[in-house]
């Protein structure tokens, strides 16, 4: 399978083995999205920690929002602990320094950040910063708190309710299905945590399988349909942050 797929309207969908990684000390990341690759709000980075060498980030101006993908650790944010698990959504909010710490084995993640940035800063120790006004920052899947859009379904993780001003993200399920072709007035990068199908972009479609990644640039028509008897898993997250039940 190519590392890169280009579709109608500057959609791509790129599988794991496909990025370049850079490293720093126990923290490798790769650039999902970003502007080099024709997204004009979002950052997207896979992240892996190995070590518990890892360093501290902060990203002065923009949301940063985790997904716990594999592995558990914990987060501190400006001294403030949180524990991660598989599956988790974690907020850091504008200007707050963290540092990821893997616990019995690696992690990893995707971060998420907007407005746009390549790396944001390095810190050499841990800045005490920590917006009270949202004290909880991670939020766990919960069947019981999920809603229905058709027949696919959704659950929102992190947005407004603790502390996102930009990025809405959200885990959706969808069943051996195909819909018609729609699009949304959001950017968007979905990553494909289980499953497989197609997704299509006007006449053009390529392949999606778990641990895919996938970028809808606003207003671009497409769609994901879904393959799989056991149906399809994913992550999004889209600015500006809303509904993911919106389209048209």
């Amino acid at each position: 399978m190519e590392q890169k797929r280009l579709l109608e309207g500057g959609c791509f969908v790129v599988d794991p083995d496909g990025l370049d990684q850079a490293s720093f000390g126990d923290w490798h990341q790769a650039a999902v999205v970003d502007c080099e690759s024709g997204a004009s709000a979002l950052s997207q980075f896979r992240v892996r920690l190995d070590g518990i060498d890892a360093p501290v980030r902060r990203f002065p101006d923009a949301d940063c929002v985790l997904f716990v993908l594999t592995g558990r650790g914990f987060i501190v944010i400006g001294g403030r602990h949180f524990d991660l698990s598989p599956e988790c959504g974690a907020l850091i909010r504008p200007g707050e320094a963290f540092r990821i710490v893997p616990v019995g084995g690696a992690l990893e993640l995707l971060l998420t950040v907007c407005p746009q940035s390549k790396k944001g800063e390095w810190l050499e120790q841990m800045a005490e910063e920590f917006d009270d006004s949202y004290p909880q920052r991670v939020v766990l899947v919960d069947e019981k708190k999920r809603q229905a859009t058709g027949d696919r379904f959704y659950q929102v993780l992190v947005d407004a309710e603790v502390g996102a001003r930009h990025i809405t993200q959200f885990i959706g399920v969808i069943p051996q299905s195909k819909l018609p072709q729609h699009f949304h007035a959001y950017e968007e990068v979905i990553t494909v945590l289980s499953g497989n199908g197609l997704l299509w972009a006007g006449a053009q479609s390529t392949p999606v399988r778990a641990g895919s990644m996938i970028f809808l640039p606003r207003k671009q028509a497409h769609c994901l349909e879904c393959r799989d008897q056991e149906g399809m898993r994913l992550i999004g997250h889209f600015y500006p942050a809303g509904s993911p039940a919106v389209r048209y």
